[in-house]
């Protein structure tokens, strides 16, 4: 008889063991399952987005004004005496990166101004920025459409910068009779010559 109980302790015993078994397995399925489910959260949520390199309005206005107070006080220093060259190169270089940091909608116009000081600029140096030299030795219709007409851009850049409080110097220029009358006079034409020129 004491056979029969022992037998009925050791099947309870079994099914006890095996119940404390499944008990582990479960709970070790669930311990893996969070754990697995926090370094998927965590790996989630460190992620950050990179960071952003374009300038807001307010950065790129404060730019430009301070490169255009810049400009302008650079070409306040330029002796008078040294001739249009100097301020010319000081205002192609302004031209260049303000036009790098203004707005697309804008950039037609300051990339025709840097054309313009780099056409000017061609022409002009080579004959140290002499009038009389072209004239004589360089391309004259050049030089006389370059200095004798607004620059293209450069009063619409000019106005969009004026937020800046600053003004920037204008093209190197002469009044279209002048360069005539320098023509004429080089070229030995008869001030009273209705010629054709």
């Amino acid at each position: 008889m004491w056979w029969t109980e022992l037998r009925g302790l050791i099947a309870v015993a079994l099914v006890a063991g095996g119940i404390a078994y499944a008990w582990t397995e479960i709970e070790g399925r669930a311990t893996v399952d969070e754990e697995v489910a926090t370094v998927t959260t965590t790996t989630t949520t460190t992620t950050t987005a990179p960071p952003t390199t374009t300038l807001d309005n307010d950065a790129r206005n404060l730019l430009i004004c301070e490169r255009a107070r810049s400009f302008a006080e650079e070409a306040e220093l330029v002796d008078p005496a040294a001739g249009p060259g100097p301020v010319a190169r000081l205002a192609l270089d302004f031209w260049r990166e303000v036009n790098e940091l203004a707005s697309r909608e804008v950039q037609a116009e300051m990339s025709a101004v840097v054309t313009y000081y780099e056409d000017y600029l061609e022409t002009a140096a080579p004959f140290d920025f002499d009038p009389a030299r072209i004239i004589l030795e360089g391309d004259k219709e050049k030089l006389q459409q370059l200095l004798t007409r607004p620059a293209p851009g450069l009063a619409p850049s000019r106005a969009l910068i004026s937020f800046c409080g600053v003004t920037v110097p204008d093209q190197p220029s002469m009044r279209a009779d002048d360069f005539d009358r320098l023509e004429r006079r080089l070229l030995g034409i008869d001030e009273e010559d209705d010629g054709d020129s």
